[in-house]
């Protein structure tokens, strides 16, 4: 990830015309789907978007889990639909199971269903059809739209919009293939709320730069991280720590420095090396091999990697996999002066008595 966005600040003088022109693609196809002649749908309940203007935004499956644990622990009937991602299903809409293949959904869907399996949760490339599909067959009471933010053929009564650091910075109004945006900076206006995904000892530095940024739309800015509760071996073993031992982290690029200080917060001892893949990366024997090779010459017995990062590898030869089990955090509110839980119960209402 770094490679590349040094080589869209190496070009940033071809890319950005380039990032101008898909950002007005955008807004031409999403007023063809709003007023014509493109279709839309409008699902039959309540539509939330969790999503980022980088469709590669850290956080989506912490907030999606979330809101659908809100959801069961209500009494609600919620249905999550997502595209296939990395993934190649066989058939859609693909309903996914904690068993799913992640290679078949996709990575995301395939921790969403491992974490909430209770939930309906669909695959579709035609996100629309898998609607109306869960309409016919459970008429769930809230609709969450995962990672579809730039997805104008699905109409939705709000959007939860996902931001990293460097989108408030130097990725801010970046678009592809200037920078790792979906659409220009006034597509913001259409979210209900933002949420910065974080450690907290960024929140302080990333205020100001938020209410430069985010200030003049009057949306919340919440944050969010993950906590650790647990470790998971492989084989499904679980642990409260290490022993103390060394360990090699393995996280993809964009959520390395999350990914390890969650991990020293947690262990009380930093990872002796990270190994960075790019976010949809599909590790190969390879590349298994490769992070076996860095923890024997790091003298570091264990591999500690991401639950997205872990589900693609699968097993580290002659070393133990562990992943862990995420706390989801929705920190301070760095704009707005409210709570998330509080913010969205009220959302809730409004929405559920329209």
């Amino acid at each position: 990830m770094q490679e590349l966005h040094a080589w869209q600040q190496r070009l940033r003088p071809l890319f950005t015309p380039a990032g101008a022109a898909a950002s007005l693609a955008a807004r031409l196809r999403r007023a063809l789907h709003e007023k014509g002649p493109l279709p839309s749908w409008k699902p039959p309940a309540p539509a939330v978007g969790v999503c980022g203007i980088d469709p590669e935004a850290r956080g989506k499956v912490l907030v999606s889990a979330w809101l659908l644990g809100w959801a069961a622990a209500r009494g609600l009937t919620p249905v999550l639909l997502a595209g296939p991602g990395e993934g190649s299903p066989q058939h859609m809409p693909l309903s996914v199971k904690p068993d799913t293949p992640p290679a078949e959904c996709g990575a995301e869907a395939a921790l969403l269903a491992r974490y909430r399996p209770e939930a309906v949760i669909l695959v579709d490339d035609k996100p629309a059809r898998a609607g109306k599909s869960a309409w016919n067959a459970v008429k769930p009471d809230l609709f969450l739209l995962h990672g579809m933010f730039s997805r104008p053929e699905l109409r939705r009564d709000a959007d939860i919009v996902l931001l990293g650091p460097r989108d408030l910075d130097k990725g801010w109004n970046r678009v592809f293939p200037a920078g790792d945006w979906a659409e220009g900076a006034h597509a913001l206006g259409r979210a209900s709320c933002f949420i910065l995904h974080a450690w907290p000892d960024e929140f302080a530095l990333r205020r100001p730069l938020a209410e430069r940024r985010l200030g003049h739309l009057g949306r919340p800015v919440f944050t969010v991280h993950p906590g650790i509760w647990r470790l998971r071996r492989s084989d499904g073993l679980h642990a409260e720590n290490l022993g103390g031992e060394p360990y090699v982290l393995v996280a993809a690029q964009s959520n390395q420095e999350v990914a390890a200080k969650a991990a020293q917060a947690f262990l009380g001892l930093p990872p002796r090396m990270s190994v960075t893949f790019p976010a949809s990366h599909r590790f190969t024997k390879q590349d298994l091999a490769q992070v076996a090779a860095e923890a024997a010459r790091m003298r570091c017995p264990h591999v500690l990697a991401t639950p997205e990062a872990a589900l693609r590898m699968g097993e580290v030869p002659g070393r133990e996999l562990w992943t862990f089990d995420p706390d989801v955090v929705l920190g301070p509110c760095l704009l707005g002066g409210e709570r998330f839980g509080p913010w969205w119960e009220g959302l809730w209402r409004s929405l559920a008595g329209a």
